[in-house]
């Protein structure tokens, strides 16, 4: 096999393959085997007809088609490899079919979409502003404040109903004086300024008290269900309860119902929460730091991506929305407004932009790998796979072991190889960045 290399744009390439007379031979025996499998013949049973009276009978030419399927699955990845061409689609094929015999060379042609060359601006002397990882008493204070928020009770109370509160109601809503689908519930609860319901609603209900009837003029958002979009609504509510929050008190014995590893008193949950605090924002740094300077060196660099590529990446990622609704048993375009996509043109419009993104991102690390002659070496990789089973010191051979198995199973070795080196380049970008320190936070 032998293959030439001719560029039709940046993005698509022409590859020129010659298959040897003795390729091609060797096709045709597989041929062969694969086809007299299925011939039916007096005086023979399926398979069992010698190639020579196969031959006599319907002739080298009868085989061709499937040789060259043979053929060519033998010799394209070869010519990929020997030309260094990296396909982002399948190739468009054509040879001269009358020019085929047996004991022959042939040549065949295949045009392919590339990836493009990145054309990679500096990765050196970035700069990036980190976020500050300084813990203060406020924080602190808001981190067992939101502790004590999971912790609330409701309790019943007889005065008004304030913001904050939550309201036990029947309500049955009417829209020029009928009611309409949907609009009704019993016992149902509701927390005051929560904003669940549309706009005006939870406002009227303050003040309110138990046991009071309570009528609640509203007009539904222009961007609401087509059938009451814009339109004024009465809701007839009956207040049952009015529930205020009972915050609980921060002590040594609601410490220890937290059950955290030797934390027993406010002063120790104070000094924990202070320092998961740093670990927290310590990693939110790392991640803000990778992400803007991958960032950067991707605004400084450029690739042409083929449309073909983009095209097809898009339409997978709708197929795998429009699968996902079909699996919820609703319209695609509700399940997108559900993830706060206005429409499938928006969504498209996302997914490309992240794709492009997404690409570009790979062949930067790939390009500055290259240029730093940056390689994994197998003792590095294993020390990956242990580090993505979460091995500790405190397994044992077998438990290692099977943890990393398993992680074997899930990652292979190309793929962790490439973390491998991505992190180097991560480290080198770091290395050689520009970084101003956060401005620190007062108490």
């Amino acid at each position: 096999m032998n293959a030439n290399l001719e560029r039709l744009s940046e993005n698509s390439v022409k590859l020129t393959v010659e298959v040897s007379a003795e390729e091609f031979d060797k096709a045709l025996d597989l041929a062969f085997e694969k086809v007299v499998k299925e011939v039916k013949a007096d005086g023979f049973r399926p398979g069992k007809m010698p190639k020579n009276i196969f031959i006599q009978r319907f002739g080298w030419a009868s085989l061709y088609n499937e040789a060259i399927q043979y053929a060519f699955e033998e010799t394209y990845p070869l010519a990929l490899q020997q030309t260094k061409v990296y396909p982002t689609a399948e190739p468009k094929v054509d040879l001269d079919f009358a020019s085929l015999e047996k004991g022959k060379s042939f040549t065949y042609t295949a045009e392919v979409d590339v990836w493009p060359e990145v054309h990679l601006g500096e990765y050196k002397g970035l700069k990036v502003k980190p976020l500050s990882t300084r813990v203060t008493k406020k924080d602190v204070e808001a981190e067992i404040k939101h502790m004590l928020e999971s912790k609330v009770e409701n309790v019943i109370k007889d005065g008004p109903a304030e913001n904050g509160d939550t309201v036990v109601i029947d309500f049955e809503g009417f829209v020029d004086g009928v009611p309409f689908e949907g609009g009704k519930a019993e016992n149902y609860q509701l927390e005051l300024g929560s904003k669940a319901f549309i706009p005006g609603f939870e406002d009227q209900l303050i003040g309110a008290k138990s046991e009071q009837d309570v009528e609640v003029n509203v007009t539904f958002p222009k961007d609401y269900h087509a059938s009451l979009a814009g339109k004024a609504a009465l809701f007839k509510v009956k207040v049952h309860e009015v529930k205020g929050k009972e915050y609980p008190e921060l002590t040594d014995e609601l410490v220890k119902e937290l059950e955290i590893e030797n934390v027993n008193t406010v002063e120790e949950y104070q000094n924990y929460v202070k320092e998961d605090l740093k670990k927290r924002k310590s990693v939110a740094a790392e991640n803000h730091l990778v992400t803007g300077l991958v960032d950067a060196v991707c605004k400084n660099s450029y690739a042409d991506f083929p449309e073909s590529l983009i095209k097809s990446e898009v339409e997978h990622q709708v197929n795998n929305v429009e699968m996902q609704a079909k699996q919820y048993g609703m319209p695609v375009e509700t399940l997108l407004q559900y993830s706060g996509v206005a429409s499938m043109d928006e969504f498209k419009k996302s997914a490309e932009e992240h794709i492009r993104k997404s690409f570009l991102e790979e062949l930067v690390l790939e390009k500055i790998m290259e240029l730093e002659n940056i390689e994994a070496s197998q003792e590095e990789i294993e020390k990956e796979y242990q580090t993505l089973a979460n091995v500790s010191e405190k397994d044992d051979e077998k438990a290692k072991n099977d943890k990393v198995n398993a992680v074997k199973k899930q990652y292979k070795v190309g793929q962790v190889a490439y973390k491998v080196k991505a992190d180097k380049v991560i480290e080198i970008l770091k290395k050689n960045a520009v970084t101003k320190e956060a401005k620190e936070e007062t108490k």
